[in-house]
């Protein structure tokens, strides 16, 4: 389940997920697996979570999208910690299903989902014809944010930013367009950066030449996250540690972390 560190794309990246996904077919295993990230994220001495699923990758053994989300929030609800939800729509799922997920989504928003997202694999699948969904998330009261810019063209951050979202995840090949970088600064877009990820990924070559040092230091709001402990084979903690190395200092660490909190959406 943990991507090796040659992982060729993004694409390949993704299908780690897979055994994980597998064995999250059922209330029970959703809502124990919730709760022990909540738990696992408390032993960093986190004490906010924003946790990004898709409930449509739930669904095979005949769960619906409403039983999903509920068994995601029950688990979350019995956290020591602060935990929220975030529903991830799937690129490569039909438009009009991810307009039904955010009227569903919606629907508990106030009650512990709090955004709307969409992941999967940029190359194959753009941003654009969700349109619609992110349009119907808006209007349910979901704040928005969007996988972007972790592979293929640097243009696909765009794609997002034309979406109205508050909040990019990754947007690391933007990091490169300096036509896009001073978008993503003039409309106060926060980037969610995920080092490791992001190098499992091959958007960036190698961790030492992460672009998050230098976005900080131009002045964007950038975050640091995980991606996935699991699939990235990370924490919280190695994720800051990484970027330490990598020459960022305290005051710089700190930065990310207060960008966190207050582009928080719960």
């Amino acid at each position: 389940m943990v991507a090796p560190d040659d992982c060729p794309s993004q694409a390949e990246y993704i299908t780690y997920f897979e055994p994980a996904i597998a064995v999250m077919q059922t209330e029970a295993a959703l809502e124990r697996i919730a709760l022990e990230l909540c738990l696992d994220s408390a032993a960093e001495n986190v004490d906010y979570l924003e946790v990004r699923w898709a409930p449509r990758l739930h669904l095979r053994r005949g769960l619906s999208v409403d039983q999903v989300i509920r068994a995601v929030l029950s688990g979350l609800s019995a956290s020591p910690i602060q935990a929220v939800a975030i529903v991830c729509a799937m690129r490569q799922h039909e438009p009009e299903e991810n307009v039904e997920l955010a009227r569903i989504s919606g629907g508990f928003s106030g009650r512990g989902v709090v955004g709307f997202d969409l992941a999967g694999d940029e190359v194959r699948y753009p941003a654009a014809p969700h349109r619609r969904a992110f349009e119907a998330a808006r209007a349910a009261g979901l704040r928005l944010t969007c996988h972007a810019g972790e592979a293929g063209d640097p243009a696909h951050v765009e794609e997002a930013l034309d979406l109205g979202v508050e909040r990019i995840a990754h947007g690391v090949l933007g990091a490169g367009n300096p036509r896009i970088v001073e978008r993503i600064r003039a409309e106060g877009v926060v980037l969610d950066m995920c080092p490791t990820a992001n190098w499992k990924c091959k958007a960036v070559p190698a961790l030492a030449e992460h672009p998050l040092p230098g976005l900080v230091r131009a002045g964007l709001r950038c975050t640091i996250s995980t991606d996935s402990r699991t699939v990235a084979g990370t924490t919280l903690t190695r994720e800051f540690q990484l970027m330490s190395e990598a020459g960022m200092t305290d005051d710089e660490l700190r930065r990310c972390n207060e960008t966190a909190y207050e582009a928080k959406f719960g």
